[in-house]
């Protein structure tokens, strides 16, 4: 081994070693604030709302009523005890709960008060959330439904069912149908062609406007199951395509073997997360002053900016809870990328046309994806769309998309009407 090699070994081991000490420290302090915000959240929480609630700071994997839970659905990484390098915050973590476990009388009365209002604590806000009309209005309704946007073909085009063709667009983590029809709707719009589509953009459970359920765990299974009563059902869809974006991307490939015609645009992702992601009581700090207070922050930005309105992607932003976030992001991001092969496997089974496209500067996307997925799946097409990120292939090049998009579903139906000839023949 020559000089030059061992010395530049032993760089990279001792810049290994220097970056370690730091994020050591760093984490640590992550895990030991954690830890003292879990003590006072549950405090909080049985002051405010008569019950602690269940958290996931133990090493056993519980569901949304605080028992122990085998379900498949339920993301491993949820067992977040695992991952703490302080453990020895378990002894304070119990000894909290055995104070907790003393104050049932005040719990009992609290039940007691409320019981004619319903199980308020399955269904209603937590403090932590806000409760204005806007954030609460699914509330109102005996059988609540997903918020769908919908952009109808034109009549003539409805009267001729060989004509028209649905679209259903599918957003991503902490975001609504307003990325779709803020941006890329008014481009379709402006083309003759939309005549000859249903276009519908869905608010996925727990996200914009749609239901925000505390009893859910917002598992991959209930977004599809939601989608499909309140979309797929409700519109009577036989058949139709999904555009998807991010996260929305798995949740697009989980229904697809109930529709007969279904190309998938699939912008791929990574979904790198930082803190917010694996400390559960700071990310909900987060929650309580951003989302809770959103109405402040908006009054504030339109202030600052003198502007009448504030950019949509910073009110999706708030328009979630803390519960469907954490459980969206480890139920559906984290077990949905382990279940995209075989989903993609049983499209090609299938017959079914993907398209995947990626901008070559989305760093969500690993750098031998292109490669992986060509070599796996050869019967995706792929595009790669140059100086692209995750999010600006859409926000900065919206009539190119469009474009793209009307090419995509007139090649597909045009394959889809060719093989249904070929086949009667």
């Amino acid at each position: 081994m020559s000089d030059s090699t061992f010395l530049a070994k032993w760089r990279r081991k001792c810049a290994k070693h220097l970056l370690s000490v730091p994020n050591f420290v760093v984490f640590s302090y992550l895990d030991f604030l954690d830890s003292v915000f879990c003590v006072i959240y549950k405090h909080l929480d049985l002051l405010f709302e008569g019950k602690a609630s269940p958290c996931y700071c133990t090493t056993k994997k519980i569901d949304i009523n605080g028992q122990l839970s085998d379900d498949n659905e339920i993301s491993e990484t949820l067992q977040y005890g695992k991952r703490k390098k302080l453990k020895e915050l378990v002894v304070l973590l119990r000894f909290v709960e055995d104070l907790l476990n003393k104050s049932k009388g005040f719990e009992a009365i609290y039940i007691s008060k409320n019981r004619k209002n319903g199980d308020f604590y399955r269904v209603g806000n937590r403090w932590s959330d806000c409760g204005c009309d806007s954030c609460i209005s699914w509330m109102k309704t005996d059988d609540p439904k997903l918020h769908v946007e919908v952009n109808k073909a034109s009549s003539q085009a409805i009267g001729n069912p060989n004509r028209t063709e649905n679209v259903i667009f599918i957003h991503g983590i902490l975001s609504s149908s307003s990325f779709w029809t803020k941006t890329l709707f008014p481009k379709l719009s402006e083309s003759k062609k939309i005549k000859e589509y249903q276009m519908y953009a869905v608010d996925i459970l727990g996200h914009g406007k749609s239901p925000k359920p505390r009893d859910s765990l917002y598992t991959l299974k209930e977004h599809v199951e939601w989608i499909e009563k309140s979309l797929i059902s409700e519109y009577k869809l036989n058949s139709f395509h999904v555009v998807a974006h991010s996260m929305g991307c798995i949740i697009g490939l989980a229904p697809s073997n109930l529709s007969p015609l279904l190309p998938l645009l699939w912008p791929p992702t990574a979904f790198i997360w930082s803190i917010m992601v694996w400390y559960e009581h700071l990310s909900r700090c987060v929650c309580l002053l951003v989302c809770r207070n959103h109405r402040f922050w908006e009054a504030l930005i339109k202030r600052l900016t003198s502007s009448r309105d504030v950019n949509f992607l910073v009110m999706d932003w708030t328009k979630h809870i803390h519960h469907s976030g954490w459980h969206t992001t480890h139920n559906v991001l984290y077990i949905g990328v382990k279940e995209m092969d075989k989903n993609l496997e049983t499209l090609m089974k299938l017959k079914k046309r993907v398209h995947v496209i990626v901008g070559s500067r989305d760093k969500t996307s690993p750098p031998d994806f292109r490669h992986n997925i060509k070599t796996k799946f050869p019967d995706v097409e792929l595009h790669n769309i140059p100086n692209a990120g995750h999010r600006s292939i859409i926000l900065t090049r919206e009539t190119d998309f469009a474009h793209n998009l009307f090419h995509i579903w007139e090649n597909t139906a045009s394959h889809h009407h060719h093989n249904a000839h070929t086949e009667g023949e």
